[in-house]
């Protein structure tokens, strides 16, 4: 389908899409059925709509991204401007590349006088009037901007056929953390750096300008050591919202952005505050404050929202390559460590609340002085008098420590000694075995991006590309099913990623019914899950966490019509609960099991289910379920926060199994805390769920008090 289109029809099918996955998804039909769309147009969005919906993270891209990879792009305007005249400039080259626009650099050709310019200028095809008002927004904040370490908007314009463009301050140099690198810059120095930029941010605050997308790449050393910073073109005027404003995720950078950004709440200036954080992190310690690899751009989301920061002083660092140079993690740890996890918190009202105060306390840290992000005690304002005073403080105490060190320390060297080889020894062994480990997961994980990236090229009808057996009529399902079948083939000697491709094939590539008939559905999914369990079994041996996980995913596969169903769920239950207890998905196997002994709908089943226990037991079904539901609960809680919905529902069927006893022991609790659940929510999903918990809690409630 993909490859019969025209250009045309990509391009119009590419601007459509961009605009409806700005929609909530219960506008998107009425948005598509009230557009003006040839049936063919209108048969690709929808398509790539459902690809976004049934594939997960298979891509880790949405549909809007893979759109984006399969249009067919027009050549690199660089071939078409290059000496062309933009007003008085003369384009020299291309910098770079955006979807809708490009930057230039270009000589003033007037004569004045000589100047390099970097030239913003929009694509013909983009030049609309909804993104017009972007550049002249862009334009009024740069004209706000007069500081020496921000480039200066320098001129602006229309080219003669009517494009807008802007002539920026050409910086010449490196990014911040990569100008740290290469000058192997000690920690001060870096410090002191980076407080040039919080100077210029603040700045721009006091204009009432966020950047809203600060990172090293926007922030240019030029060769007479002087940051400036770059790109204000998602900036906002705080005065256009009243001092507040919302970040589309599209127009900022995951790793840099703030938690509120990531979630798509109104930001302030603490977002800019986050974002120095993370640069900061970056130049001190070579790598980001959470660990990406690996991870698909949801869990790099979820990671930014949900996980905390790893500590500075915690990480390996990786800023230079000069053994000279060695900004150690003992320098990071106590203040350090306090002033960027301050900046990094999850909520802006407990981040610096300007970057006045952010520089403020680096400054502290670099004269020696308490810093307002730990707190002032005792103990903390005497070891900072101490490194202030050293040599007077040194010289007092050296008298009284040299008399009673000396017999000391003769006596403890060889114990010291032998106990540190010891530790060095075991560190070692340790360190290189998560190394080891983390290569192991690493080379896995690209070798499944790897495959899983090959469905693009089905596409590609040449006689070189994976879709060249379909000729035209390549579609997604058939690349699916087709790369689905390659994975045995692909990684005969490599049974843990292959049971992991098929396990990704199973729980969100493979589409729904819909896609392939009923049947055959089912039969891709008992296929999948076949496989996954017996590779698993082949690499990791008969019981292991992940063998128990693939054991629920071929219970779920082979649906309600399995007889032995009961005691496959128990057996995966019981092999999870030997190898790993905390495993998140214990406590959903154990939610499984007590929907199926205890609610109305499952009646069919409840005795099945409850012969199939593990270990037998005289006990009812509802206080079986009792039992596996408070099992659950420390479970749920290890991994989520306290308001996660997987809690509250477990809570509610906890106090169903309390109402359908005599015993209700702490039925009130538990009650209260699933009532409170519904009343707060906004969520109509979970309105729609409310027959399952409070509507039956109370009917149990009454048929108690009727008997």
């Amino acid at each position: 389908m993909i490859a019969d289109m025209q250009a045309e029809n990509w391009k119009i099918a590419s601007e459509v899409l961009q605009e409806v996955l700005e929609l909530p998804a219960s506008e998107r039909n009425n948005f598509l059925e009230k557009a003006n769309l040839s049936a063919e147009v209108k048969a690709e969005v929808e398509s790539l709509l459902a690809l976004e919906e049934s594939a997960g993270e298979f891509m880790s891209v949405s549909a809007g991204g893979l759109t984006g990879e399969m249009v067919f792009e027009k050549e690199s305007s660089e071939n078409l401007l290059v000496g062309q005249r933009v007003g008085i400039y003369e384009i020299e080259k291309e910098l770079g590349l955006g979807g809708m626009g490009a930057v230039y650099l270009a000589d003033r050709a007037d004569g004045k006088f000589k100047q390099k310019v970097a030239l913003k200028m929009l694509k013909r095809e983009f030049n609309v009037k909804k993104i017009r008002r972007n550049f002249e927004r862009e334009r009024e904040i740069l004209s706000k901007l007069e500081h020496p370490n921000i480039a200066r908007l320098l001129d602006a314009g229309t080219t003669e056929d009517g494009i807008p463009f802007l002539a920026v301050e050409y910086v010449e140099g490196v990014s911040i953390d990569k100008f740290c690198t290469e000058n192997s810059l000690e920690l001060n120095a870096r410090l002191k750096l980076f407080n040039k930029v919080c100077e210029a941010v603040s700045f721009a605050h006091r204009n009432l300008i966020i950047h809203r997308d600060l990172k090293p790449s926007n922030i240019i050393v030029n060769n007479k050591g002087e940051p400036k910073l770059l790109d204000f073109g998602i900036s906002k005027l705080l005065d256009e919202t009243h001092g507040n404003t919302v970040t589309m995720f599209g127009a900022m950078t995951p790793e840099y952005a703030s938690p509120e950004q990531i979630k798509g709440e109104t930001v302030t200036t603490a977002t800019d505050i986050y974002s120095l954080g993370v640069v900061l992190y970056k130049m001190l310690t070579g790598n980001l404050p959470y660990d990406f690899r690996g991870k698909t751009n949801g869990n790099i989301l979820k990671t930014i929202t949900e996980n905390e920061p790893v500590k500075p002083s915690a990480i390996q660092i990786s800023n230079s390559d000069n053994p000279q140079v060695k900004i150690q993690n003992l320098q990071l740890k106590g203040d350090l460590d306090n002033i960027l996890l301050k900046s990094l918190s999850k909520e802006p009202e407990r981040r610096y609340q300007t970057v006045q105060e952010f520089s403020a306390d680096i400054w502290r840290f670099i004269d020696g002085l308490p810093i307002t992000a730990r707190p002032a005690t005792f103990t903390y304002r005497t070891n900072k008098f101490i490194k202030r005073n050293k040599i007077s403080v040194i010289a007092g105490v050296l008298i009284f420590l040299s008399l009673v060190t000396g017999i000391w320390a003769a006596m403890r060297q060889t114990k010291i000694a032998n106990e540190q080889a010891r530790i060095a020894s075991e560190s070692q062994n340790l360190a290189q075995k998560e190394t080891a480990k983390a290569k192991v997961e690493q080379e896995k994980s690209e070798k499944v991006t790897k495959f899983m990236s090959k469905i693009i090229g089905y596409a590609n009808p040449n006689w070189y590309a994976e879709g060249a057996k379909f000729g035209k009529d390549a579609r997604v399902i058939d690349a699916i099913v087709e790369m689905g079948d390659k994975i045995d083939v692909e990684f005969a000697d490599e049974p843990d990623v292959a049971a992991e491709l098929h396990h990704r094939f199973l729980d969100g590539v493979l589409p729904n019914a819909g896609s392939l008939g009923a049947e055959e559905h089912k039969k891709r999914k008992l296929f999948h899950a076949y496989r996954a369990l017996e590779l698993r079994k082949q690499f990791y041996g008969e019981k292991h966490e992940l063998v128990a996980k693939d054991m629920v995913y071929l219970y779920w596969a082979r649906g309600s019509d399995d007889p032995n169903r009961a005691s496959y769920l128990m057996s995966a239950i019981t092999m999870m609960r030997e190898t790993n207890p905390n495993n998140l998905n214990l406590p959903y196997m154990l939610e499984d099991y007590t929907s199926r002994l205890i609610f109305p709908e499952h009646e069919s089943v409840h005795e099945l289910f409850l012969k199939a226990v593990v270990s037998a037991t005289n006990e009812n079904r509802y206080e079986i379920a009792e039992k596996m539901l408070r099992e659950s609960l420390p479970v749920f809680r290890l991994h989520y926060k306290p308001d996660n919905s997987a809690i509250y529902s477990t809570e509610c069927k906890l106090a169903y199994t309390l109402a359908k006893q005599e015993n209700r022991k702490d039925f009130d609790e538990h009650y209260s805390i699933c009532k409170r659940w519904f009343l707060n929510s906004t969520d109509p999903n979970i309105k729609k769920i409310k027959k399952y918990s409070v509507d039956l809690i109370e009917k149990a409630l009454s048929e108690k008090q009727k008997n």
